[in-house]
């Protein structure tokens, strides 16, 4: 019997775990409560910080090796523009004042990172 229960916990502790690294959430079952406009958002955001890593990144490896990078930091920055782009037209069709807030945030963040780049 402990040993049944023992195994149990293993289980849901390591289905927690899964959900948590694939999803960022920390739920039992996978499934989204979220509305299509917030997993947009939530994509958006994660777009735009892979452009500002590999923006980053683009800058440290031409520090490193001197190599031009500026196929890759223009990659980042066009990624970074066309999540600016994306944002613009999501917000123009969200009602949800709670998404719209966190609309607006992101696309402060974007136009900060573009004024700080160019």
């Amino acid at each position: 019997m402990k040993a049944i229960l023992v195994f149990i916990v293993v289980v849901i502790v390591a289905v927690l775990a899964f959900n948590y690294f694939t999803t960022g959430e920390l739920k039992l079952l996978p499934g989204s409560s979220k509305s299509p406009e917030e997993q947009e958002l939530d994509r958006l955001a994660e777009n735009f910080r892979a452009a500002v890593q590999e923006f980053e990144q683009a800058g440290r490896q031409a520090a490193l090796s001197g190599m031009d990078s500026t196929y890759a930091a223009g990659a980042a920055m066009a990624a970074a523009n066309g999540v600016e782009r994306d944002l613009k037209a999501l917000r123009s069709r969200v009602d949800d004042p709670a998404v719209v807030k966190r609309v607006d945030e992101l696309l402060s963040r974007v136009k900060k990172f573009q004024d700080e780049v160019r």
